[in-house]
Formats: structure tokens, C-alpha cells, sequence
């Protein structure tokens, strides 16, 4: 009798949970797409010309989140009632809500992924499915507050940036050192965290910011794995061979940012005419963003080079 009044007690709460997610004022926008007002703060009316920003999460039909902007960032859209008629159902509800409303509301993938979003909610979803969408207005600016908004997400998007790139450069140097140790190698490090062994002294010039430097490389991942060379025979052997690349030599301005920072700082450490392995950690590399089939995210880089000039 104590477990089944335990039970029912559990029902009846977990009834109230679903009805409380559910409960809420049932509306329609002037365009006919029904929502639920699920809570409002009675804040303010968004008008024509202001920025608002709304907070957003799509579940799909086994209620499995497939977005959310705690993870991708808040929606910013400005309400201008011509441009957000073309968007589809959804903006149709945001443009109507106060600061502060919260609403509930059904769209299929394919009214989704005409909202005007980046990219598809999925590539492989159905366009029928039928989609659970939660969006709640958190603030309005006029154009200056806007813009300052703007600038206080891009500081923050380059701080977490900058906290996550030292935190893997921290995980990268222990298996650089591991690696460096299991194949007995011995190699200088930068202040940044680049590893370098010079094979062959070089008897020119370092390079400096700015002038051109040529250069023959072949990069590798640690477990050996070529995934790009300069050289021909090494990446038909490699099975990297692009039939239409004309192979030769790489010719580019250092330290300028047009190839990844390791390379930048790792190419100016070499006389002309040296050979050497650079060692580069991946937030120096292509960080974590795999950069294609060969190339995994977070992926330390080995390459060897051969500075051939300098001008």
C-alpha cells in the first residue's frame, strides 16, 4: 500500500509537469500560426526598427534537442514586418512578442529551414517532421545598444576561444612530449609551444615578417599519417595525390597570416637552406575544426620542411 500511494504521488507529479509545459494562453499571429504563450513579463512591445534577441531550442518528433542557443549562441533579429512576412511561421510569432514572452509552437523541418537560419535544422531530416520550437524574447535594442551588444558577444566568443585554445595546447604539449620521448627525438620549444628539431643547418638568412619565403614540406600527423606535401612522389606514395595540383615548391609571404601561426612562427626560426621538423600543437594549427578527411579536429601536426629561399 506505502509503494502504491509512492507511486501515485509520482504520477500525479509527473502529470502536473507535462500539463504545466503545456498549459499556457493558446494564440495566433495575423499570418494564421498558432502558438502558446507559455509565461509573459509584460515587458516591453518590440517595434518596427529594434533589435531583438531571442533565445531558441528545437526539439525533433522523439523530442531529442537538435538546437539550442545556449550552445550556438541567442538569435538576433531586427523587426521590420516586410522583411519577416518572407521568413516563415516562426517570425511571424517573434515579431509579436514582449520582452521577457516566452512561446511554444509546432513547425515542420521544411518550415524551419526557410526561416532564414544558415543552415538546415538537418540534412537528413524528413521536411514533414513536425518540430517542437521553445523561443523566448530576452531583449530589445535600438541600434547603438545593438551594435554595443555585438561587440560584448564577439569579446566573449574570443575570450572562451582563447581559454579553450590554452587548455589543448596544455593537453597537446604532454603528448607532444610523450611522442618526442617514445621515439628518443630531442627538440627546442617556443614560448607558444611549437617544437623544433633542425635537421640540416641552414648557412642564409632567417626570414622576417614580410619577405617570401620558398619551401618544400610534407606534413604528417603524429602516428605518421601524410596528409598534404609539396613534393609529388611523396604523395602519390601517400595515396594524397591531387591529379590537377601542380607540384613544386610553396612559395608564400611569411608571417603575414596566410598560412596557420605555426608555420609563421616556425618557418622564421630557420636559416636559409635548412631542413627541419616542426612540431606545431593544434591550437596553432587548424585548432579544433578538422580541416577534411585526413585532418581530425584538435589534430597536432608534424611537418617536415626545407627552406629553400628568401627573398
Amino acid at each position: 500500500m506505502k509503494n502504491y500511494k509512492i507511486l501515485s504521488i509520482a504520477l500525479v507529479a509527473l502529470i502536473s509537469i507535462v500539463a504545466a509545459c503545456d498549459s499556457g494562453e493558446n494564440k495566433e499571429t495575423e499570418a494564421g500560426v498558432r502558438y502558446i504563450l507559455i509565461s509573459s513579463e509584460d515587458g516591453e512591445q518590440l517595434e518596427q526598427g529594434d533589435f531583438a534577441i531571442f533565445s531558441l531550442r528545437l526539439l525533433n518528433s522523439e523530442d531529442s534537442v537538435i538546437l539550442d542557443s545556449k550552445e550556438i549562441g541567442e538569435l538576433p533579429v531586427q523587426i521590420d514586418d516586410s522583411v519577416l512576412s518572407r521568413r516563415g511561421p516562426l517570425f511571424s510569432i517573434l515579431k509579436e512578442l514582449k520582452v521577457g514572452d516566452s512561446i511554444k509552437t509546432k513547425l515542420t523541418a521544411t518550415q524551419i529551414m526557410t526561416e532564414g537560419f544558415q543552415r538546415p535544422v538537418s540534412p537528413d531530416m524528413e521536411g514533414s517532421e513536425k518540430l517542437t520550437v521553445f523561443a523566448k524574447a530576452l531583449n530589445k535594442f535600438d541600434t547603438a545598444g545593438f551594435m554595443e551588444w555585438q561587440q560584448q558577444k564577439r569579446a566573449e566568443a574570443i575570450s572562451k576561444m582563447q581559454k579553450e585554445a590554452e587548455k589543448q595546447k596544455g593537453i597537446d604539449d604532454e603528448i607532444i612530449q610523450e611522442y618526442l620521448t617514445e621515439n628518443s627525438l630531442e627538440a627546442q620549444k617556443t614560448e607558444s609551444g611549437i617544437y623544433y628539431i633542425i635537421t640540416k643547418e641552414g648557412t642564409g638568412e632567417k626570414p622576417n615578417k614580410g619577405d617570401t619565403v620558398t619551401v618544400n614540406y610534407t606534413g604528417k600527423l603524429l602516428n605518421g599519417t601524410i596528409f598534404d606535401s609539396s613534393k609529388e612522389s611523396v604523395a602519390k606514395n601517400a595515396n594524397v595525390f591531387i591529379e590537377r595540383r601542380d607540384y613544386r615548391p610553396y612559395q608564400i609571404p611569411i608571417g603575414e597570416g596566410q598560412v596557420i601561426r605555426g608555420w609563421d612562427e616556425g618557418i622564421m626560426l630557420l636559416n636559409e637552406g635548412a631542413e627541419a621538423t616542426l612540431i606545431i600543437p593544434s591550437p596553432l594549427g587548424y585548432g579544433p575544426r578538422a580541416a577534411g578527411e585526413n585532418l581530425p579536429a584538435n589534430s597536432i601536426l608534424v611537418f617536415d620542411v626545407e627552406l629553400l629561399d628568401v627573398k
